[in-house]
């Protein structure tokens, strides 16, 4: 690796935007040393070409995450090590041939671009750039600023599921240039052409065909009333695990009806990017508030996507949008990042709620039941038992990175408590997060499946496993 591969986080100097008291040097250490072991491994756990589809690594987001909520050196150690397990080596090697190519120009670096067997290629690249020209030019050259490469890149920030805006916002947020190298390979070597689309076709839809702007949740609810939306997908989506058998003892997934691509943009593309395209920010606006409109938004759609009279579950899909969502609150202190920038990036996150809301059934908030129906199982919980709880949690980092992202809405969000557009209320945040881990699975993860979350939970057959709330 270049210059940059060095990961060494400090309790002090890099606890992260959001994190407890009393981090310690020896799981900052720990930390650092499992995230220069996973340099070995590839961004995916698993090939294209076997299933239809690449799932993330997540040692990176749950080990940043174990450190930034206090665990101890050994939980750090031991939650990693079960993930480490089953990840991927890369396909290939660095090749010198291709990195020349990429620094040759924007032809070069393009020949490269959503080929998956190059993320070593790319983290190379995107290291001897942050090591030449530091991160703020090369966000401009390759995220942000008006070239086509950038124009390109941006984008694939939220292809798979919104994964590489959260790894771009790690490495920022921790001051770790060689995670945000990590990140910016993994935006290049996504091809899921489908967000692409969405987003430009709601931005040009914004510039060509306004309408009058409106807030994110009020749009949600326009989003409700068009049967062509929350049509767009149905149960057969949901077929992409096969149960475990001799040849696949673990069970293994494989996508061929993939609910964004075949769902969303096949189906519902011109009436959900219109409405999307009444979200908009400018420049001018509060950047502040509206990062803190989309975090606030993002969980009011994860945590009110409840059917009754079930037990209190969040969606697999939606809980990426509000993880995501929290890292603007890091992009915002990003200097080098013009307001123009800056409003371009949170307006585009912003549509996307809607793009991952449509993709898992359309669902009907239900915060009504949440609040006052749901009882946490553990009475008084506070924040620190729920910290505790998640550290201890035994999966690849999902539900310990909702937590955190909850517990930062509650922060990032007060100061725009009176707004009528924030429907999640300050008294509210901690209860959405007993719910999170009142749904957590005593069962450890197997391999890649999870036993917690739950996918297209606007399906009422998507609830058919969950228990009935008990009276």
């Amino acid at each position: 690796m270049g210059a940059l591969s060095k990961i060494t986080l400090d309790a002090v100097s890099t606890p992260g935007i959001f994190h407890v008291d009393g981090l310690t040097q020896e799981s900052a250490a720990m930390t650092s040393r499992i995230l220069e072991s996973n340099r070995s491994n590839h961004i995916f756990t698993s090939s294209e070409k076997e299933m239809g589809a690449s799932l993330h690594n997540h040692v990176v987001y749950h080990a940043l995450t174990l450190f930034a909520l206090g665990a101890s050196p050994e939980l750090i150690l031991s939650q990693c090590k079960r993930n480490f397990t089953y990840q991927l080596p890369p396909p290939k090697l660095v090749d010198e041939e291709c990195i020349r190519e990429m620094a040759s120009g924007e032809e070069g670096f393009a020949k490269y671009l959503g080929k998956e067997e190059h993320f070593l290629d790319f983290v190379e690249f995107f290291e001897r750039q942050l090591d030449r020209d530091g991160p703020e030019k090369v966000l401009q050259d390759y995220l942000l600023g008006d070239s086509d490469t950038a124009k390109s890149v941006f984008p694939r920030l939220w292809h798979g599921y919104v994964h590489s805006i959260m790894h771009v916002g790690l490495g920022l947020e921790f001051k770790q240039l060689p995670i945000l190298a990590e990140g910016l390979a993994e935006a290049s070597v996504h091809h899921d052409w489908w967000y692409t689309k969405f987003i430009d076709t709601a931005a040009e839809k914004a510039q060509k065909e306004p309408e009058p702007k409106m807030s994110i949740v009020d749009i949600l609810d326009e989003c409700l009333k068009d049967p062509v939306i929350t049509g767009c997908i149905d149960w057969e989506y949901s077929k992409q695990y096969e149960a475990p058998s001799e040849e696949y003892p673990d069970g293994r997934w494989f996508v061929t009806r993939e609910p964004y691509r075949d769902g969303v943009v096949g189906l519902a593309l011109e009436p959900l990017s219109r409405l999307a395209a009444r979200y908009r920010v400018s420049p001018d606006d509060d950047l502040e508030r509206a990062v803190a409109e989309i975090i606030n938004a993002s969980i009011y759609i994860a945590a009110s996507a409840q059917r009754a009279p079930h037990q209190p579950h969040y969606d697999f899909f939606l809980i990426h949008g509000a993880n995501a969502c929290m890292w603007h609150s890091v992009f915002l202190k990003e200097s080098s990042i013009t307001r123009a920038q800056q409003a371009h990036f949170i307006e585009t996150t912003g549509r996307l709620l809607f793009f991952l809301w449509a993709g898992v059934g359309s669902p009907v908030p239900q915060l009504d039941y949440l609040l006052n129906v749901y009882k946490p199982k553990v009475p008084n919980r506070g924040w620190e038992q729920i910290f505790e709880a998640a550290c201890l949690h035994e999966d690849d980092g999902h539900m310990i990175k909702l937590i955190r992202a909850l517990a930062h809405g509650e922060k990032a969000c007060k100061p725009y408590d009176h707004l009528p557009e924030f429907r999640i209320k300050q008294n509210m945040f901690l209860h959405c997060a007993n719910a999170a881990m009142d749904s957590a699975s005593a069962q450890p993860m197997v391999y890649i499946r999870h036993f917690d979350l739950i996918r297209l939970v606007g399906l009422p057959e998507a609830w058919d496993h969950i228990p009935i709330m008990a009276q």
